[in-house]
């Protein structure tokens, strides 16, 4: 796993345990994937629109699009690996036997 989606993983989970220690407003998983998901998708659409903004002249720093491409980039992977391993898990209670 390359260190920058570990990295992604480890806030993730810190978040989660973070939302879940709160005693006045707890969330569900289904609450933290779902602004997980709204994060990443809003990163993917400021990547979009910096490297719109480059194309037309309107940014000139390049290294800024470039960075904000690649977190838009790891956020991504990162959430596919999330979905991936919550696809193994429900595969394999599916194979328990009861």
């Amino acid at each position: 796993m390359d260190p920058r989606v570990g990295k992604i993983f480890d806030k993730i989970i810190f978040d989660i345990d973070r939302t879940t220690k709160k005693k006045d407003k707890q969330q569900s998983f289904a609450e933290v994937l779902k602004k997980s998901i709204s994060e990443v998708n809003k990163m993917q659409i400021q990547a979009e629109e910096a490297l719109k903004a480059l194309a037309t002249g309107k940014e000139k720093d390049i290294e800024k699009v470039m960075i904000t491409l690649q977190k838009a980039d790891v956020s991504l992977r990162m959430l596919m690996e999330v979905r991936n391993k919550a696809i193994e898990a429900y595969q394999e209670i599916m194979r328990m036997q009861v």
